[in-house]
């Protein structure tokens, strides 16, 4: 009697046995469905090298990223929408606020007081310097006129040269670093031809850069 119950027993292990075989075996096999590619004709693996030879505007397009221009302060932001006006770029154009650090700064030196420096203020209006500030924050250099600060040398320097131009005979430079607001232009998957078109405007705003890559949200 015990034998038979032991011969039941091992065929039955056998038989279980088999079956857990064929169905671990199944579900491994590359033609079951469970491992199936989804769309496997339409995917595309790239080589390291074709991926370089994509350029900017390629690479925006496939990973959905963004260019960026900038940073701007507001003169210079008006002038960057203005270029980028005739090339209609409608709902893919947007704009960012960023932080920035600034080391070069154009300002008329301290007045005595706060009507002092706001007839300065009036003055430079007069000679055509509409984008002057009065600085109000207590410390050295409370009640100056600020004309621009500047994360350049030569956007300071061109900035002096305009002023003196116009006649503000007590302008001055000096080394100061500051963080600034500033603006920066996105736009979401560019073309080619608008990346092309960018790189030309750029050099008419001295410090302006472009950068593409993710999309500001993705970072």
């Amino acid at each position: 009697m015990k034998k038979i119950v032991l011969t039941l027993l091992i065929a039955n292990l056998v038989v279980f046995g088999y079956g857990y075989y064929r169905y671990t075996t199944a579900n491994a096999s590359p033609d079951s469905e469970r491992l199936k590619p989804i769309n496997a004709e339409g995917v595309r693996v790239l080589t390291s090298q074709q991926y370089a030879k994509l350029g900017p505007a390629k690479v925006a397009q496939l990973t959905l990223a963004c260019a960026e221009w900038g940073p701007f302060n507001d003169a210079e932001l008006t002038k960057a929408k203005a270029l980028l006006e005739p090339l209609a770029l409608g709902k893919t154009l947007n704009q960012r606020r960023v932080d920035i650090t600034a080391e070069h700064w154009v300002y008329i030196p301290s007045k005595p007081n706060k009507s002092a420096a706001e007839r300065a203020l009036s003055e430079l209006s007069r000679l055509g310097v509409t984008d002057a500030a009065v600085v109000s924050e207590s410390g050295p250099w409370q009640w100056s006129i600020s004309l621009g600060v500047f994360r350049t040398r030569s956007g300071a320097d061109k900035r002096f040269e305009e002023v003196r131009t116009k006649g503000v005979k007590t302008a001055t430079y000096r080394a100061r670093e500051q963080t600034v607001a500033a603006t920066s232009i996105v736009l979401r998957e560019p073309a080619q031809a608008t990346l092309a078109k960018i790189e030309e405007f750029k050099t008419q705003l001295v410090g302006s850069t472009v950068v593409t890559g993710a999309c500001p949200e993705n970072r």
